[in-house]
């Protein structure tokens, strides 16, 4: 602050002419005036009466300081902060971070049915599978990384087509697949030896030329070795796919082709923990456990629960042809919560039996720490769909169960076989089967 201007009269600067009254007035009036100017030309000192001396602050610190409005009065910041008023530190950032949804669904078991109605829509000189899947694309699509389990060959270029027992589909379904946004392809199942070794190479070139990764079934041990990742958003995702059965064909000794199968422990074991050691989630497809039934057997029960212990984060399994429970395993070693479906049920399908009809779609959602790199599973939705067709199997589609009704399954051409299937039929079966929590919620 500045300090306040100090003024002391001068006598210099007094208005009086004082030779020139002397010089006007009488002797008498003289010594009076004299005597006056004597007392102004005292010093200022010497005028002060008062016998206490002010202090030396006070005469260099006035009381008040002149108001200047160009100046600005700040307060003065205390030290330290009142005890009642702590500094506040800042809240820390939130962690950055990146999230993907996984989706998995059934088994894509084309009976000769939907493959001819594709042909027809085509005009009988290619294969029109669209309508099958339309109501159900949207899903696929909107998911980052989607699986599916292709339970039939495409070897249709090469081999005649047919459906049960012996199972070959046209080539061209694999477009339609892709097409509608799925990433990962699974054949480790039981009808991928339907068509013999040549069958399994005529699938595999299928798939060379789309762009698709294809799991569980492998050109040779190299190929095995070569673990499938995608990679969406800054997240690693690995896929590996194997199989209980092959309904009792096997390849040639000598075949360099591979089909991984759940009996070959430690091979599946080193596969999973490669996979681990090169991506941030591991999704293993896996096709075991007793068709039409809804309860997973003991043994499905250990493997999932192995196959998170080495590894899998995320375990799509199927084969079942109808609904299995969804659960949340927990990893030994860290603890991590590791989704398992047991089976997923069709996801479209030419069969006969009610069950049959209700599938599902398991959409896992996985979120990254992009600097501590800490992967979690955030959220597990399940969304139940149905096979629906009319008499005689005519216009197979799948609908999700959110837009399916009582009057579509009143037509249903199923209860020809099973006259109890009915919207609360299919309801009850996923109320029963799939825990509240991992149902999906409008």
């Amino acid at each position: 602050m500045k300090k306040a201007k100090y003024y002391r009269k001068n006598p210099r600067s007094l208005p009086v002419r004082v030779g020139t009254v002397i010089l006007r007035m009488s002797t008498a009036g003289l010594a009076v005036l004299l005597c006056v100017a004597a007392f102004l030309l005292l010093p200022t000192t010497g005028r002060i009466q008062n016998t206490e001396r002010i202090p030396q602050e006070s005469v260099s610190q006035p009381a008040e300081e002149p108001f200047e409005p160009s100046q600005e009065l700040e307060p003065e910041t205390p030290s330290t902060p009142p005890p009642d008023k702590p500094l506040e530190s800042e809240p820390l950032p939130e962690p950055e971070t990146a999230s993907i949804t996984i989706l998995g669904v059934g088994d894509n078991l084309i009976h000769d049915g939907i493959y001819k109605q594709a042909n027809r829509r085509a005009g009988g000189t290619g294969y029109d599978f669209s309508p099958v899947y339309e109501r159900v694309a949207p899903y696929i699509q909107q998911a980052d990384v989607a699986v599916i389990n292709q339970e039939t060959p495409l070897a249709g270029d090469i081999l005649p087509l047919s459906g049960y027992p012996r199972f070959n589909s046209p080539a061209e379904l694999g477009d339609e697949l892709v097409k509608i946004g799925f990433d990962v392809i699974n054949h480790a199942n039981n009808h991928i030896l339907d068509q013999g070794e040549q069958g399994l190479r005529a699938t595999l070139d299928t798939w060379d030329k789309k762009n698709a990764a294809v799991v569980g079934a492998y050109r040779s041990d190299a190929d095995l070795e070569n673990i499938r990742i995608i990679e969406k958003n800054g997240i690693k995702t690995a896929h590996i796919g194997v199989t209980e059965m092959t309904n009792g064909l096997f390849l040639p000794k000598d075949s360099p082709y591979h089909i991984l199968l759940t009996k070959e422990t430690d091979l599946l074991k080193r596969l999973v923990q490669k996979a681990k050691s090169m991506a941030d989630v591991v999704v293993v497809s896996v096709h075991w456990g007793t068709e039409y039934t809804h309860t997973p057997t003991q043994k499905q029960q250990e493997l999932a629960q192995n196959l998170v212990d080495w590894g899998a984060d995320i375990i799509f399994g199927n084969h079942a042809h109808t609904l299995q429970p969804v659960a949340m395993l927990e990893r030994a070693s860290d603890g991590a919560q590791c989704p398992v479906v047991y089976a997923l049920g069709n996801f479209v399908s030419a069969q006969d039996r009610a069950m049959s009809m209700v599938g599902g779609m398991l959409q896992v959602t996985v979120e990254k720490e992009l600097q501590s790199g800490k992967i979690s599973i955030t959220d597990v939705r399940f969304e139940p769909i149905v096979t629906h067709y009319g008499d005689y199997f005519r216009d197979i589609t799948i609908y999700p169960l959110e837009q399916y009704s009582e009057a579509l399954a009143q037509q249903h051409g199923v209860r020809q076989y099973d006259s109890s299937f009915s919207l609360s039929y299919i309801q009850n079966m996923v109320e029963q089967v799939i825990p509240e929590k991992y149902r999906s919620k409008d």
